[in-house]
């Protein structure tokens, strides 16, 4: 039986989190031949002041991100 944990930051949709389950159920048939009925996927979510990359909290490049994308629109 494949089990599949999926983390992720907060915020998206109950549609996409389903969306992407249906996704990893079908990779993980499809690849490895694996019936759909044995398939276990979660999602542990965490917040995006909790996580990290390069020395960069995810909260503060989201803001960072979305500033730049205001310049850009205003030039």
């Amino acid at each position: 039986m494949p089990l599949v944990n999926v983390h992720m930051a907060e915020g998206r949709s109950p549609e996409q989190k389903k969306a992407l389950m249906d996704a990893i159920t079908d990779a993980m048939a499809t690849h490895i031949g694996a019936p759909r009925t044995a398939v276990r996927v979660w999602i542990n979510e965490f917040p995006s002041t909790d996580f990290m990359a390069g020395g960069e909290l995810l909260a503060d490049k989201q803001r960072r991100l979305a500033a730049e994308a205001d310049e850009s629109s205003t030039t």
